[in-house]
């Protein structure tokens, strides 16, 4: 044991989140090092590996409450969490103690502090560990950057999942459609299924070339036809799949994108295990997300009079759907907090919230990788739409100031930006 004993919840996370970089080392070393150290556990659960540009937070937690409903014992590693460090990591919908966060940060403390990981390279560490100590028979693992080079990609895992491809992280992954399919395709593996969500051509050439090379079977999601919206409301949508009605408390038309993805995984990963998905297993996991999967965020009602609404859309793709996700709600007058990190395109995400009929709050949460305000207010090119705020809490009161009962306050740009206004202001909605 390490001389350095962490006996405090915060003060051990404190000391994990001082392991996050600015530039991100990009390669799988250190990862290997951690977990040759702890024996492989990853190589003790079978698991479901996604990587995508968006959407894979969404299949990630379809299929884990499914596979929870079907009476598996599963764990589930995403990120970022929007509460607390410990969403990160849940087996059946519940999350990592803070016990056993302290207890494995001790553990490996003296090789952290010899090969110097990267917050991520530890966290993945630390949930293959907890899963194999938990004896969990399924894991969906979400890939947190790219995919060939990402820590998850030690995995061999069931079934590879990749669910959109569209430009972002351009330091890390290139600046070319081509180049982040390149990465994205690196989770593909050995005569491994390969699930793809709606993949643009450029994109999907580089995958069925990966997937030749591997000789890989591909399967397209976005192929299954007959699943549509017959209704939409402002906790979720009602839906006709192959002619049978389910409830899905997420809103968003592109949603039924990653309902396809999430389907096609596991009608392949069901196949693969010799069993058959119910209808009604289905309808349940789809219902018990939030539950299940901590699935909480995705233009989330979370306040009435005025409706208030988070989205943790974080780059063009995702604040490119603001407008079609507006039309689930009914308000007179739209006000806008917005803050994002200093690695996304937020030039063309300000040009794109200021097309709306809406005025807008910049702000930054209180992150070192976030944006100053300032900086923001300076990509936009109809200035008079914009006010700054000094921080979260100030953006927030002053969004409530100028809002009137009947209209719509939403916060979004960045999961720490929706984080930050979550620890600061007390929702009921948010468990």
């Amino acid at each position: 044991m390490s001389k350095k004993q962490f006996t405090d919840y915060k003060k051990c996370l404190d000391f994990l989140f001082s392991l996050e970089r600015v530039e991100i080392k990009y390669d799988l070393k250190n990862i290997t090092t951690l977990l040759n150290y702890l024996n492989n556990p990853q190589k003790n659960f079978k698991s479901i590996h996604i990587a995508g540009t968006n959407g894979k937070g969404s299949v990630a937690s379809i299929i884990n409450s499914v596979l929870i409903e079907e009476g598996f014992k599963t764990g589930l590693y995403t990120s970022p969490h929007i509460k607390d460090f410990r969403e990160r990591i849940l087996i059946n919908g519940k999350e990592i103690p803070k016990q056993y966060v302290i207890d494995f940060t001790n553990r490996v403390y003296k090789l952290v502090i010899k090969i110097v990981p990267s917050f991520f390279e530890v966290t993945t560490a630390m949930a293959f560990e907890y899963f194999r100590g938990q004896k969990v028979e399924y894991a969906v693992i979400e890939a947190g950057l790219g995919g060939r080079l990402d820590s998850t990609n030690v995995l061999n895992p069931l079934i590879s999942v990749i669910t959109g491809i569209s430009i972002d992280h351009t330091e890390y992954l290139g600046n070319t459609i081509e180049k982040i399919a390149y990465e994205k395709a690196g989770i593909i593996k050995n005569k491994i299924s390969v699930v793809i969500g709606d993949i643009k051509d450029t994109a999907l050439k580089v995958i069925k070339n990966k997937c030749v090379a591997k000789k890989s079977e591909l399967f397209e999601s976005h192929k299954l036809r007959n699943i549509n919206i017959t209704q939409r409301g402002e906790t979720g949508i009602d839906l006709d799949i192959f002619g049978k009605k389910y409830f899905y408390p997420v809103i968003g038309d592109y949603q039924i994108s990653n309902i396809k993805t999430a389907l096609t995984s596991l009608q392949k990963i069901y196949e693969i295990e010799k069993k058959k998905l119910s209808d009604n297993i289905f309808r349940i996991g789809l219902n018990n997300i939030l539950v299940n999967s901590k699935f909480y965020g995705r233009f989330q009602l979370i306040g009435k009079n005025p409706d208030t609404v988070i989205d943790v859309s974080h780059n063009l793709q995702g604040i490119s759907q603001i407008s079609s996700n507006l039309k689930y709600f009914k308000f007179k007058n739209l006000f806008i907090i917005f803050g994002m990190m200093k690695d996304k395109n937020y030039g063309a995400c300000v040009r794109l919230l200021e097309k709306l009929d809406a005025k807008i709050i910049l702000t930054k949460p209180d992150y070192k990788r976030a944006e100053e305000a300032e900086i923001l207010f300076e990509s936009a090119e109809r200035k008079e739409k914009f006010y700054i705020s000094d921080n979260v809490k100030a953006a927030f009161v002053n969004a409530r100031k100028l809002a009137g009962r009947n209209d719509l306050i939403l916060i979004t740009g960045s999961f720490y930006l929706v984080s930050e206004l979550l620890k600061t202001f007390k929702f009921k909605n948010i468990n």
